[in-house]
């Protein structure tokens, strides 16, 4: 589980601990116990749960957590409301970060399926809203970066 300090990553690492798993997880600072501390209290965290060390845009730093895994969730983010540079600082990390976590699954030879949550904004920022989402919903992109709404780079 990438980004799983965060929400909705550290839910999912319960969920998963929960059913059993065994869960490798990615954090940026596992050694931060303000951090790291709701993960390693988790029911079944002292036996189940191992926490690594990765950074989106550092190319290999996730090899170590998913070899050997069969399946990947990836969660993680970079998250800046305030950023000046969103195309630098925001966006183009995302873009490196799925790329990197994607190859990092192909070196480990084990891994059968990703799971890539992505953004709510994705599919839910439109000038027209719909009724119903599918696979052919995907944000404006030009809507979006024209008004600039807050945190419209995460759309």
């Amino acid at each position: 589980v990438t980004g799983a300090a965060g929400f909705v990553g550290s839910w999912l690492v319960m969920r998963l601990l929960e059913e059993g798993y065994t869960v490798r997880a990615t954090v940026r600072d596992p050694g931060n116990p303000k951090k790291v501390k709701h993960l390693l209290d988790l029911p079944k965290a002292s036996t189940h749960l191992t926490l690594w060390k990765a950074d989106l845009v550092d190319d290999g730093s996730f090899d170590e957590a998913i070899q050997g895994c069969s399946g990947v969730f990836h969660v993680a983010t970079p998250m800046d409301f305030e950023s000046k540079d969103p195309e630098n600082e925001v966006i183009k990390p995302c873009i490196e970060g799925v790329l990197n976590i994607m190859r990092s699954c192909a070196k480990a030879k084990t891994v059968r399926r990703v799971v890539f949550t992505s953004s709510a904004g994705t599919v839910n920022v439109q000038e027209h809203q719909q009724p119903e989402y599918d696979e052919s919903s995907w944000s404006d992109v030009d809507f979006c970066r024209r008004t600039k709404m807050t945190g419209w780079m995460y759309f």
